[in-house]
């Protein structure tokens, strides 16, 4: 056996450039195929990320009602105990107590329809870092009267800046309309434009004072691991049974669904990319097979077995695909490692219009480890599929026929 595989390395090189072109070939078609999956990869980790963290969070907590009347009137009824469990359960993170309601904002030129989030400033910030979305201006401060955080897509179709008056329209617990004066202490930016233009921020006493009483119309839920989320819900579930109480995948199906997929488009696109490279191999096999068929019959006339001439064939396509791939998954390492660290900016050719969709501008290329296990894998499979036929063909050959053959 250790006689064959050396003959069959020997057998790989001695026709080097096409050898090298085949294995160039394996290379770089696995470097682009890993490469392009961890771009793709990236951002979808980042638009879950984005979604969760951010926007989503793990859980969210309302009254039955507010989800289908979203009416401010509807508040949690079990706030405060929820909000004692919450703090004394070492399995939950940070989370948010927000007041919510729709209205309109008003300037002198334009009215506009939105979301107002009333929340306290330090825990909406320790849920969902939204301090860190300040672009123009200052977080909402804790004194002042009246601050509002705009986003930037609102700010600009309202052309509004740090120290605008705008009037917030919006109805109370008793159904009355109520306005007020604001002043736009910041301008935030998000990863999702259509939010920026469709919500803001105000403190939560600023907006229950105006609405005549103290409501939570929504808790939102970050815990230490996502993979405890369902466990918890359910726990929450059987101590609070009048609360609504949703997961983020209840919240958001397409975040879902994308999640579970993300892993089986990668590798689909895998799949096609070897299946490419492995009829360039099964051609160049052929063709050695072909060239070679005087030698081969030869071979088998000084009583080389078939087994041992399919295993040397066998053995010469994996050679050049394991070779040909390590060499790929090692340049793709190193340039998944280099561009991970800053990220790469597709602002110049995607403008705003990534953030529409809940993607950065900057997509920081990533892959998990067990995505080079299912390329081993991939390869491996490729190499023998590849063989199989030349092998079968240089099986069928009668030596007496070969070795007359010019």
């Amino acid at each position: 056996m250790k006689t064959l595989l050396i003959v069959s390395w020997r057998n790989v090189w001695r026709n080097k450039s096409r050898s090298i072109t085949i294995l160039l070939a394996i290379a770089f078609g696995l470097w682009g195929g890993i490469f392009s999956s961890s771009l793709s990869a990236g951002m979808m980790k980042q638009r879950f990320y984005n979604s969760i963290e951010k926007q989503i969070s793990h859980i969210q907590i309302h009254d039955p009602r507010f989800t289908r009347d979203d009416d401010i009137r509807f508040s949690i009824a079990d706030a405060p105990a929820i909000i004692k469990t919450l703090r004394s359960d070492s399995v939950v993170k940070t989370f948010s107590a927000r007041t919510c309601c729709n209205g309109m904002i008003a300037t002198a030129t334009l009215t506009k329809g939105i979301r107002i989030y009333g929340i306290n400033p330090a825990q909406e910030n320790l849920t969902t870092q939204l301090a860190h979305a300040v672009i123009d201006g200052h977080y909402l401060s804790v004194t002042g009267r009246n601050p509002v955080l705009v986003g930037k897509q609102l700010a600009d179709k309202m052309k509004l800046n740090p120290g605008s008056r705008v009037i917030l329209t919006f109805t109370d617990c008793h159904g009355e309309i109520i306005s007020a004066s604001f002043r736009v202490e910041g301008i935030l930016r998000t990863s999702n434009s259509m939010l920026d233009e469709t919500q803001l921020y105000i403190r939560q006493t600023d907006l229950q004072q105006l609405a005549g009483f103290r409501a939570v119309n929504e808790i939102a839920i970050l815990l230490n691991n996502i993979n405890q989320v369902n466990a918890f819900a359910d726990q929450l579930r059987s101590k609070f049974e009048d609360e609504e109480i949703r997961t983020w995948g209840q919240i958001s199906p397409d975040l879902l669904y994308m999640n579970e997929m993300a892993g089986v488009t990668l590798m689909v696109l895998m799949v096609i990319i070897m299946l490419a490279l492995a009829f360039g191999l099964l051609n160049t096999m052929l063709m050695t097979v072909f060239e070679r068929t005087r030698e081969l019959g030869m071979l088998m006339a000084i009583g080389m077995n078939k087994s041992k001439l399919f295993t040397m064939i066998l053995l010469e396509t994996t050679y050049i695909t394991v070779s040909g791939s390590l060499a790929g998954m090692l340049l793709s390492g190193v340039t998944i490692l280099l561009t991970s660290r800053h990220g790469i900016d597709f602002s110049s050719v995607g403008g705003d219009s990534l953030s529409e969709y809940g993607y950065d501008a900057i997509v920081y290329p990533t892959l998990y480890p067990e995505f080079f296990v299912n390329i081993i894998i991939l390869v491996l499979i490729t190499s023998f599929v590849s063989a199989v036929y030349p092998a079968l063909k240089a099986l069928r050959l009668k030596p007496s026929e070969a070795i007359r053959k010019d």
